[in-house]
């Protein structure tokens, strides 16, 4: 246990000195105790008693090498013999903040597992570090190195206090042999590292950001939810659950049945409508009263998880479970020293717009966000789900002052977002992507009345988000276009005829495709699910509209040369360059989109897609970690030039020169476009396109 917490457990410090000591020891080598001590927050006997307690503490867990294996992946499924022969081959071996546990480029010997304390992993980027992650209780390094060409790929530098179990590396090679679900286990780790640390490269400074943690996406919610939590029983009164909640100085207590399982939370809310409204006694039991309309998240998810479920549904507190066990509840105020704050504020504000102004004053703030979660160092991914997350809230809020505007809906209907907006895959500005499809009938109210009020409609909504900065789309891929704009029955219609006429005639392919990628923005879910099954039905029965689609997205060159040197544009506007989105992502979302098609995959987003599509055996896994990691790529170089062209006052372009990127930069370029080319041949042969 660490210093600050035994301090605070006792009752010695408040959190805000720990924190105004943290700061100051980023820019010194003085342990935290002596800081908190010159601060004055704490005095020199209990600094000193913390520190036998932690020492005592500390000592106990030194002893045990097997408890401590037996509770961490991959050694907790071994016997006692197995596991006993593995703990002779490690010693526990402790580094002092600032000591080194391995150097990028030099040669690996050790196998780490970090029991208590925690490290920082980075790597040299342009003469700078550049960080990568941390390492807490339970995380390994070494194995890269050990497991591939010997080299590590990266340093880890203690920060505090950090107790290790070291493993040799012919003793590490031994358990692997000896253990060949290892060697599956940790290759799959150091694939899942890779990525990140490929991203981690790709993110590159875009302005004067104030950054938080830079490695803030990558905290778990295990590692987010406060210390301080209140579990009841459903027997609990009244009286006992207020006392204990005021007591603890936390607003809701999870509640329990006796075999620890989840019945829901309860809070002072509660409490304060049982007694003073509903009039109970104050000695009746909490279990009548519980909410079980509860939000659950896994301690393993990430910070990116936690805020954007608690965008999705609206939600200030989330249940987290780690490893089958309720650990407690994750709240907005937990996220208040994050970036999360910044983002579950700009909802609130865009939820009380009454203006396409004030919208399109918040919907530059979400330019703000884009930046200051790709400095604090977000997956490219993760960033467009809270961006599109935004911008549909900015699309909804707009479609509500419509209705304001043109009076209460007849039927139902749903606004649906296309192409990168359909995906959730939405960068910087994009223009308007959208269409309009509305219940045939119903109402009391004739055909011709329903359209014209849906036309109305759809006039106000685009010129609405026009106003609010999403410029009107040049292809005139809107729901003002009579081709984006019906009910269900004539949806069906023109869907149906897209797919048997346009696709064999090569017509429109662009618009098909943008369309494909259709999701409700707002509205009735039925209509959209009735839609997307229409269409899953309709290539079931003509699959070789889904080859003549396939075709010319298949045939886009990969811009390599015969040594795999770049093909850049050689004159013009545009020279020295390659253009990521034609021959990268267009290609990349094109075929794994028609893919899922064909495999029946509802999702419209490209990682859940490539995510089922191996579920249903279409895609093999190590080819669609290299298209994930593809696509975060192309992803990230995409946002970094887009926000590079706004600083400049340039329009917006997805074109790269290769020379501006770093040598780790280029490789990876490379390696994507490969894996774009992987991903038309697996679509070619799927599709025995000819």
């Amino acid at each position: 246990m660490k210093v600050c917490d035994i301090l605070r457990k006792q009752g010695c410090i408040e959190e805000e000195h720990i924190e105004k000591a943290l700061k100051i020891q980023a820019g010194s080598a003085k342990p935290i105790g002596e800081i908190l001590v010159e601060m004055g927050a704490v005095k020199n006997d209990e600094l000193k008693g913390a520190l036998t307690l932690q020492s005592d503490l500390e000592s106990e867990r030194f002893s045990d090498k097997a408890a401590f294996l037996g509770s961490i992946d991959p050694f907790c499924g071994l016997d006692a013999t197995a596991l006993a022969a593995i703990c002779d081959t490690m010693e526990w071996k402790r580094f002092d903040p600032g000591e080194s546990l391995q150097k990028e480029g030099s040669p690996g010997q050790l196998f780490y597992i970090v029991k208590d304390g925690l490290a920082r992993i980075f790597m040299e980027k342009d003469h700078e570090e550049k960080v990568i992650g941390f390492l807490g209780e339970g995380d390994f390094c070494g194995a890269t190195a050990l497991l591939s060409d010997g080299i590590n790929p990266s340093t880890v530098v203690a920060i505090e206090q950090t107790l290790c179990l070291a493993q040799g590396k012919d003793d590490f090679a031994g358990m692997v042999r000896s253990q060949p679900r290892f060697a599956a286990y940790f290759n799959e780790l150091i694939i899942r590292q890779s990525k990140r640390v490929f991203t981690k490269l790709l993110a590159t400074g875009t302005g004067a950001v104030a950054q938080t943690e830079p490695f803030l996406y990558t905290k778990r919610v295990k590692d987010l939810v406060s210390p301080v939590q209140l579990f009841l029983s459903p027997a609990s009164t009244l009286e006992e659950a207020a006392g204990k909640l005021i007591g603890s100085g936390v607003r809701t207590a999870v509640v329990l049945d006796e075999g620890g399982h989840l019945l829901g939370t309860v809070g002072l809310k509660e409490l304060v409508e049982a007694s003073l409204i509903r009039g109970k006694d104050r000695r009746e039991a909490v279990g009548p009263i519980v909410r079980q309309d509860t939000s659950v998240i896994d301690g393993e998810k990430y910070f990116f998880d936690a805020l954007h479920q608690m965008m999705k549904q609206g939600r200030e507190t989330l249940v987290a479970v780690d490893a089958g066990r309720v650990s407690g509840i994750l709240t907005s105020l937990d996220l208040l020293k994050f970036r999360g704050r910044e983002v579950l504020s700009l909802i609130r504000n865009i939820e009380d717009a009454r203006s396409p102004a004030e919208l399109n004053v918040l919907r530059q703030d979400v330019e703000n966000v884009l930046r200051v979660l790709m400095a604090d160092g977000a997956l490219p991914s993760h960033a467009c789900k809270i961006i599109s997350e935004l911008n549909d809230r900015i699309v909804r809020r707009a479609i509500r002052l419509s209705e304001e505007k043109r009076g209460i809906p007849p039927v139902p209907f749903a606004w649906l977002g296309l192409g990168s907006e359909g995906r959730k895959e939405q960068t910087l500005l994009t223009d308007q992507d959208n269409a309009i499809v509305f219940d045939p009938g119903g109402a009391g109210r004739g055909p011709s009345e329903i359209e014209g009020y849906f036309k109305a409609l759809a006039e106000t909504v685009v010129d609405n988000l026009n106003r609010c900065g999403f410029p009107l789309c040049k292809g005139n891929i809107m729901a003002t276009n009579p081709r984006y704009f019906g009910d269900l029955a004539s949806w069906k219609e023109k869907t149906k005829q897209w797919i048997n006429v346009s696709a064999e005639r090569g017509e429109d392919l662009v618009d098909i495709y943008t369309f494909l990628d259709f999701r409700a923005v707002y509205g009735s879910e039925p209509l959209d699910e009735a839609l997307r099954a229409h269409i899953v039905s309709a290539f079931e029965r003509n699959p070789a509209a889904l080859r003549s689609l396939a075709h010319p997205i298949v045939e886009i060159p990969a811009p390599l040369g015969f040594f795999k040197n770049f093909v850049v544009e050689k004159s013009g506007r545009y020279k020295n360059t390659v253009n990521i989105k034609v021959n990268g992502l267009l290609p990349l979302t094109t075929c794994v989109k028609l893919l899922a098609f064909y495999a029946g995959v509802a999702e419209a987003n490209t990682l859940e897609r490539i995510r089922r599509l191996v579920e249903r055996g279409i895609l093999p896994v190590d080819r669609a970690e290299f298209v994930e990691q593809a696509f975060e790529t192309f992803l990230g170089l995409k946002i970094r030039n887009n926000l590079s062209n706004l600083d400049e006052g340039r329009d917006f372009s997805n074109n790269v020169n290769p020379g501006s990127l770093t040598t780790r930069q280029k490789q990876l370029l490379k390696d994507s476009f490969l894996a774009v080319s992987e991903i038309q041949k697996i679509t070619k042969d799927v599709f025995k396109v000819p």
